[in-house]
């Protein structure tokens, strides 16, 4: 059995498009990227799903995943230019179809850039933009 994973079929979306394949090549990864990863790279992380429910506690309207999209790069630039292509695929876009979800829209929320400290300590610091979506999904 397959679970239902929205972040899943936005991921496949990412790596599918030519722009941002061309910067990432393969490196996006679920929650966490191996340490022997190089730059750039992305990760993805559900940090909530939200169902509607009316007072008869029936389901109205779609789910809505909230995604965050974490990226790296060692220079500023890089990953502007990683954060931008991202965007630029994601924002507004949907109908996409999987086995187990169809994602009938992404946007984006909020933007934020920043730097972390990898490998103990021992390496230059890399540059981050972290993107927040919301994905209308709905499970077939």
């Amino acid at each position: 059995m397959s679970f239902k994973s929205p972040e899943k079929t936005v991921a496949d979306a990412l790596l599918a498009d030519p722009t941002v394949a061309a910067i990432l090549g393969t490196r996006i990864y679920p929650v966490l990227a191996p340490a022997s990863a190089a730059l750039p790279l992305a990760t993805w992380r559900r940090q909530a799903v939200t169902r509607e429910t009316t007072l008869g506690n029936t389901r109205g309207g779609l789910p809505v995943v909230t995604l965050a999209l974490e990226l790296y790069a060692e220079t500023y630039q890089e990953v502007r230019e990683l954060a931008d292509a991202c965007r630029s695929k994601l924002d507004g876009w949907g109908t996409a179809v999987s086995s187990s979800v169809s994602v009938r829209h992404v946007a984006l929320q909020n933007e934020q850039d920043g730097f972390v400290q990898l490998a103990g300590g021992d390496l230059p610091p890399v540059f981050s933009v972290t993107q927040t979506y919301t994905i209308l999904w709905q499970e077939n």
